[in-house]
């Protein structure tokens, strides 16, 4: 569970993030791409260069942000992006890079906004929603055993 005080740190920091959103989501792919090369290949590099994955994934943070106290109002959107997971083969191990990735992004975009207490509080968030893709994704993986990824990725 997420405390009283993370949720509303969060949504405080809506605001900011429906301004900066797309600039921290690029950045935050930068950061990533930079660090770990590797993962590169799991994403769609048209939508890297078009800027629609950084806007989706903008949207999605923005959304998270808003709705934080009402998880299952963002049901289908995390439907749509376990399946995108499942079908790119992101494994949980991956979640720590993207959430590194994401918070030295914000810090970076955000600057002084970003206070200690905001990226301790972005930094729950991110662990609970983690959770959240990293247990349906299994799920769907459970009724897909032949889409399982290779343990060695």
């Amino acid at each position: 569970m997420i405390s009283q005080q993370t949720i509303d740190i969060i949504k405080s920091t809506a605001p900011s993030l429906k301004k900066h959103g797309q600039q921290i989501t690029t950045r935050m792919y930068e950061i990533m791409f930079r660090n770990h090369p590797e993962i590169k290949e799991q994403f769609d590099m048209s939508a890297q260069a078009d800027g629609s994955q950084s806007t989706r994934l903008a949207t999605a943070v923005y959304s998270y942000a808003t709705q934080i106290d009402n998880l299952p109002a963002l049901k289908s959107m995390v439907e749509k992006i376990a399946h995108r997971h499942v079908q790119t083969d992101v494994l949980p191990a991956q979640y720590p890079i993207v959430g590194e990735s994401l918070l030295q992004a914000m810090k970076d975009v955000l600057g002084k906004a970003a206070t200690e207490e905001v990226m301790s509080a972005w930094t729950e968030a991110y662990e609970v929603l983690s959770e959240v893709f990293i247990n349906r994704e299994h799920d769907i993986y459970e009724v897909n055993l032949d889409k399982m990824p290779p343990i060695s990725k």
